[in-house]
């Protein structure tokens, strides 16, 4: 019998075969038997750095736009912390001048974790951030463990069923406010739609969206300056209809209960699973965590 751990070093061999034949690392994986979550970490991990090399002044314009919108809620004496699911290499918030108390980062990808902790180490307005390697569509975040959360075209490649409980867990970890920056598939051109169907990516949006009792959709605008013609971004503002104080708790995504603080690791006493610190990173992703029984 296959373990878990075997199954990944086989799907991380076949992901290094398809990326250098130049073919699609996600598809390869899943029909394959991969999960959508794992295609997805494994072809995140080969791309790693590439957002941030061809970073260039058009994207720099893209994300001083993005900036205005998020300094408007950040600048709210309410919104203290931030969570941002799917941080990626943190390449959308470069050159970022706005002020932000907290901010915690969400990412599959432990390579594409050391871009984002590069690249946040040079804003001087963010006074603290943490880096979470987990799965955005796994619960991580306590419920309204966050003043504001965001999604930055990240609940895009998780196609509908894994995109819909990403948007449920940045509703529900946030307290406040939700910012989506996502491509639309109701507004989209044709050729837009085309290739979102093709590649499986999200879809239905603005349809869970409206079954959320919750939640205000404020605003939903497709964005003025955009990087490519064929994946455009529109925003949606979310308010939470009920608004309570932020907790800055995180929860095992196995059992949900409170995770607790230990030098170098988290600690679920339900399950008695461990998820340790990488360095800079804390894992907190189902398949990292180690079963260690009583902590004390």
């Amino acid at each position: 019998m296959i373990n878990d751990i075997e199954k990944k070093i086989q799907y991380y061999k076949l992901a290094c075969k398809t990326f250098e034949e130049n073919e699609n690392v996600t598809h390869a994986l899943m029909a394959n038997g991969a999960s959508k979550s794992t295609s997805i970490e494994l072809a995140y991990e080969l791309q790693a750095g590439e957002y941030t090399r061809n970073f260039n002044e058009l994207a720099l314009k893209r994300n001083i736009e993005i900036h205005k919108i998020i300094n408007k809620y950040v600048s709210l004496p309410e919104v203290q912390s931030v969570a941002v699911l799917g941080v990626g290499e943190g390449k959308n918030w470069i050159g970022y001048e706005g002020k932000i108390e907290k901010l915690f980062g969400l990412e599959l990808s432990y390579s594409r974790l050391r871009y984002a902790h590069d690249n946040l180490s040079k804003l001087s307005g963010i006074t603290s951030f943490n880096l979470f390697k987990g799965d955005a569509t796994q619960k991580v975040f306590q419920k309204n463990a966050v003043d504001l959360s965001i999604t930055l075209h990240s609940i895009e490649p998780n196609g509908n069923t894994q995109g819909t409980l990403m948007l449920e867990n940045a509703i529900e970890c946030s307290s406040k406010y939700v910012l989506l920056f996502e491509p639309d598939f109701s507004t989209a051109p044709q050729e837009m739609k085309e290739r979102m169907l093709k590649h499986d990516y999200v879809q239905n949006i603005d349809e869970n969206l409206s079954r959320m009792d919750s939640v205000i959709v404020k605003e939903r605008f497709i964005m003025d300056v955009q990087e490519t013609d064929n994946n455009l971004t529109t925003c949606w503002i979310i308010e939470k209809k009920t608004k309570t104080d932020a907790n800055n708790k995180f929860v095992c995504p196995v059992s949900g209960c409170q995770l607790k603080e230990y030098p170098n690791f988290m600690y679920s006493p339900e399950t008695g699973l461990a998820y340790p610190w990488l360095g800079n990173f804390r894992c907190i992703n189902k398949t990292d965590a180690i079963f260690i029984g009583m902590a004390e």
